[in-house]
C-alpha cells in the first residue's frame, strides 16, 4: 500500500506521467541488497512486472483525475470531493493536500474522513452476515465449502509456490470463492494440476481435525495464516491428514467437516483478475 502510494505520487510529480527506467532502479536495489535479502533475487522479475503493471493500471485515471482537481480547485476542495479523488481516481488524501496545497487551496479533511466512515459504513452492511473465513451460513454444503477452501489454497502453494497468500474468501452453499497473491494468470495446465491435487485429496477421505495452541506455536508447526491479524492467546489450528501425511495446516476458526471424503468432486469455474498481483478463483463441489 506504501509503495503504491509511493509510485502514484512519482507518476504525478512527472510531466510526461511515465517514471523512466524502473527497470533499472529496481535491479540497483537488488544488487545492493540481494545478499541480504535473498528474495529480492528470486523475485527480482516479478517486482519489475508488478511494479510496470501498477503503473500502466494508474495511468488510465491520473489524467481524469486531474482534470477533476482542476475543476474543482476554482471554488476550493471540500471533503466529498477530495473522497471522489481517492475513490474514483486512486488519489491518496495527502496527495490531493499536496497538489492543493501549490494552490494555496485547503482541502477540508474532516469532511473527508466524514465520507470514508460512510463508505465503510456501507461496505460494513454489505457484508452482514458474514462469519470469520467468509462463511455465509454454518449449512453442510457451506462447511464443505470451507474445508475445499484449505484444500485449494495448498492446492495452490504446491502448484504455484509458497509466495501464494490468501487474500479474501467468501463461501455459500453454492460455491467457494478465493482470493489469493499470485502475479500472473493461471494456465489451463495449472488449472487442471490443482483440481488433481484437490480431488485426490479428497478420495483418500483424510480426517480433518483440530487443535489449540498459541500463534508462537503455530508458526512453529507450519501453520499459515494472516499473522499480523490480532489473535488470542490461543488460536485453532485445523490440519487435514494425520503424521506425516498431513496436506493443510491453517490457523482458523472453523468449522469444517470431519473427513475430506464426503466433499464430492471438486472443479474450478472461474479464475480471474481482482486486482495487480491479486487473483480469484471460483470453484463448486458436485
Amino acid at each position: 500500500y506504501v509503495l503504491r502510494r509511493l509510485l502514484r505520487r512519482s507518476v504525478v510529480r512527472t510531466t510526461d506521467r511515465e517514471i523512466k527506467n524502473v527497470q533499472k532502479l529496481v535491479d540497483v536495489v537488488v544488487q545492493k541488497y540481494g545478499e541480504v535479502y535473498g528474495n529480492l533475487i528470486s523475485e527480482q522479475e516479478n517486482i519489475k512486472n508488478t511494479i510496470e503493471e501498477e503503473l500502466n493500471k494508474f495511468s488510465l485515471t491520473i489524467e481524469k483525475g486531474l482534470r477533476e482537481f482542476e475543476k474543482m480547485k476554482k471554488d476550493g476542495v471540500d471533503g466529498k470531493e477530495a473522497f471522489v479523488l481517492f475513490s474514483t481516481y486512486g488519489f491518496p488524501l495527502e496527495l490531493t493536500q499536496e497538489l492543493a496545497k501549490e494552490g494555496g487551496i485547503d482541502v477540508n479533511v474532516d469532511e473527508f474522513h466524514d465520507e470514508m466512515e460512510k463508505h465503510q459504513e456501507v461496505s460494513k452492511t454489505a457484508s452482514s452476515g458474514m462469519f470469520k473465513g467468509g462463511l455465509a451460513d454454518h449449512s453442510e454444503m457451506s462447511l464443505k465449502y470451507h474445508t475445499a477452501t484449505h484444500l485449494l489454497l495448498a492446492a495452490l502453494r504446491k502448484v504455484l509456490g509458497n509466495h501464494v497468500e490468501q487474500r479474501g474468501s467468501n463461501i455459500n452453499e453454492e460455491r467457494l470463492r478465493l482470493d489469493f497473491l499470485n502475479p500472473e494468470k493461471l494456465t489451463d495446465q495449472q488449472k487442471k494440476e490443482i483440481e488433481e491435487w484437490v480431488n485426490d485429496v479428497i478420495s483418500k477421505e483424510l480426517p480433518v481435525s483440530f487443535s489449540e495452541m498459541s500463534v508462537d506455536e503455530a508458526k512453529e508447526k507450519g501453520a499459515i495464516g494472516i499473522f499480523d491479524d490480532k489473535y488470542g492467546d490461543k488460536v485453532k489450528v485445523y490440519q487435514v491428514g494425520e503424521g506425516d501425511g498431513v496436506v493443510s495446516m491453517e490457523i482458523c476458526g472453523g468449522p469444517h467437516v470431519e473427513n475430506t471424503g464426503i466433499l464430492g468432486s471438486f472443479r474450478i469455474k472461474k479464475e480471474e483478475s481482482v486486482s495487480v498481483g491479486v487473483r480469484r478463483i471460483k470453484a463448486v463441489l458436485k
